[in-house]
């Protein structure tokens, strides 16, 4: 049943609930991470992958012309481990190109001032990452499996080099899992009760593109006439941007202060929230420019 609002009909807000369920059913818990902690998680992503694709270059390279070299001489020793590190050169190869494709993207995202909510998502939503993600629990088992061949394996008199390059590449491993949970606890700190120190969340792309905009004709028009943020008195023609609490700010700075905080800097009302009941309102919930 439609509804009459301001003298315009509208359908009632709950026909969209089940849109937005199925979009959180379908969402890869990192976009989650991405949009409680925008910042940490931009961060903590970035370092990962980055060091991720040079951590499987630095590994699958020294393995691959190891075996090209001396793949017939270590034939009469240790042979699972010749197997097991042809089969986990091979994995480092597939996941490594996955993550250097995330790590450019986020950067990409980031040098134009992209939503890195959008770009996770999308990334996730693709085949590459899904496939990538089985390739990782593939590769997890390998090396408990590799593990295991290496306490039951001993260095042999004609390939000694496959031994200590199999042991290397395990203790790699652990360094760089080591690593990476000393980079997590970094961008998430815990508090002393447990819980993850809350992080300041930003506003959406949608939601500030959604705010009203209004080009700078009279000083008169607005209730301030200096910007908060840069602290800088409004110019002709610039472009300003009122928040919902109708606080005016420099479209430049108050767009990228609410990519952080999705408040005000004036009074802290949250604009998310008051947004999206004026698109209910209002109807299609597009950026004005006046």
């Amino acid at each position: 049943m439609s509804q009459m609002v301001g003298g315009q009909e509208h359908e009632p807000l709950r026909d969209t609930v089940p849109d937005e369920t199925n979009e959180l059913a379908e969402r890869d818990p990192l976009v989650e991470v991405v949009r409680r902690n925008g910042d940490a998680a931009t961060v903590f992503l970035k370092l990962v992958m980055f060091f991720g694709s040079i951590s499987g270059i630095l590994v699958a390279v020294p393995c691959a012309l190891f075996l090209v070299r001396y793949w017939t001489v270590c034939a009469c020793c240790n042979r699972p481990l010749r197997y097991w590190m042809l089969i986990h050169c091979s994995l480092q190869v597939v996941q490594t190109p996955v993550r250097c494709m995330f790590y450019m993207r986020i950067c990409r995202a980031q040098h134009l001032n992209g939503d890195i909510r959008d770009c996770v998502q999308q990334m996730t939503r693709s085949l590459a990452w899904k496939t990538n993600k089985m390739v990782s629990v593939a590769t997890y088992g390998w090396f408990v499996l590799g593990i295991t061949w290496i306490w039951h394996s001993t260095s042999c008199a004609r390939c000694p080099g496959l031994y200590r390059l199999s042991l290397s590449v395990i203790c790699t491993a652990i360094a760089r899992l080591l690593a990476t949970l000393a980079v997590y606890y970094y961008c998430f700190p815990i508090r002393a009760d447990g819980v993850a120190s809350p992080k300041p969340e930003g506003a959406s792309q949608a939601v500030i593109d959604s705010l009203l905009l209004l080009r700078c004709c009279s000083l008169s028009d607005f209730s301030e006439t200096t910007c908060a943020v840069c602290l800088s008195d409004f110019e002709l023609h610039e472009m300003i941007r009122r928040l919902p609490c109708h606080h005016s700010f420099h479209r430049a700075c108050v767009d990228r202060w609410l990519k952080l905080h999705k408040v005000c800097p004036l009074c802290l009302q949250d604009i998310e929230a008051t947004t999206v009941l004026q698109r209910a309102c209002d109807g299609d919930g597009k950026a004005k420019v006046a």
